[in-house]
């Protein structure tokens, strides 16, 4: 695989075209502004932003990214209907005019809370896990704020058409945020790249010998050496993922695709588009 700086010296040096490519767990961190690894993100976002880079997104990235922020909002949006439904049935069996004069109070945050307990514990994705309890987060606030206003009494149906308007409201705001993280990055999309154009079989074999088997990853770096190979340009791959940045020098013998740490992903592109590279002269 041809690597960057190599070949003969012909007399004439042209600059390196290099992209950058976030990964998914980078735009997800972004996007629902989650920790562990946000002050990371953030440094990324903002180093972008001043030196005023534009990054690329994967097809692949897309569609992942896609699949798994409808899943994590829709866990939130459920928990809010659930919760609805559930005080619905908790308090008067469903039954209008029983629900019209129904009341909530201190008494009734045990069955809220059992609630949503038993919907975190039901998540299968970290990420859906903390959604639900950003939404518990939000109920409780506008509990205890009714609490007040009422004097220890909420009248059920008052409480209702508030989370109603939280419902929509969350949704508005999580289209937002998606469209926020794109601005943000300046994110443009790559053209559609079918992973399966590139044999990777070697390259997870190795990949396997030490532990990696995330074969969405190795999805993407098929598709990063497939623009390398056949658009010209050195495919920087940032990351946040840990496990994939341990990797990063297998994947670059034998790809040549870059995959480095969110943190020195500019400086790394820097590095590679500033580093001049003999060329043969044409004519």
């Amino acid at each position: 695989m041809e690597r960057y700086g190599s070949g003969e010296d012909h007399g004439v040096e042209a600059r390196m075209s290099a992209r950058i490519y976030p990964d998914v767990s980078i735009l997800l961190t972004l996007d629902f502004e989650q920790e562990p690894l946000l002050r990371k993100c953030n440094i990324f976002k903002e180093s972008l932003q001043r030196s005023n880079i534009t990054c690329y997104l994967l097809s692949t990235a897309k569609a992942m990214r896609d699949s798994i922020a409808h899943e994590v909002v829709e866990a939130g949006g459920n928990a809010l209907r659930g919760l609805w439904h559930h005080l619905c049935m908790f308090k008067g069996a469903g039954i209008p005019h029983v629900l019209e004069k129904a009341v909530l109070t201190e008494a009734d945050l045990p069955s809220i809370q059992s609630f949503f307990r038993q919907k975190i514990k039901a998540q299968q994705r970290d990420l859906s896990k903390s959604q639900v309890q950003i939404v518990e987060v939000w109920t409780i606030d506008v509990f205890r704020e009714m609490e007040i206003a009422y004097k220890g009494e909420i009248p059920l149906m008052d409480y209702l058409k508030r989370l109603s308007v939280l419902l929509n409201e969350y949704y508005v705001e999580a289209k937002n945020a998606l469209l926020r993280t794109n601005s943000e990055l300046r994110l443009q999309e790559e053209e559609p790249v079918d992973p399966r154009w590139t044999d990777m079989s070697v390259l997870e074999k190795a990949l396997r010998q030490v532990g990696f088997n995330d074969k969405e990853d190795l999805g993407h770096v098929a598709c990063l050496t497939w623009l390398k190979q056949y658009k010209g340009y050195v495919p920087i791959f940032a990351t946040a993922d840990r496990e994939l940045y341990e990797c990063k020098d297998i994947i670059y013998d034998m790809t040549g695709v870059i995959v480095e740490d969110a943190l020195y992903a500019v400086g790394t592109y820097r590095s590679v588009t500033q580093k001049p590279w003999p060329v043969k002269k044409v004519g």
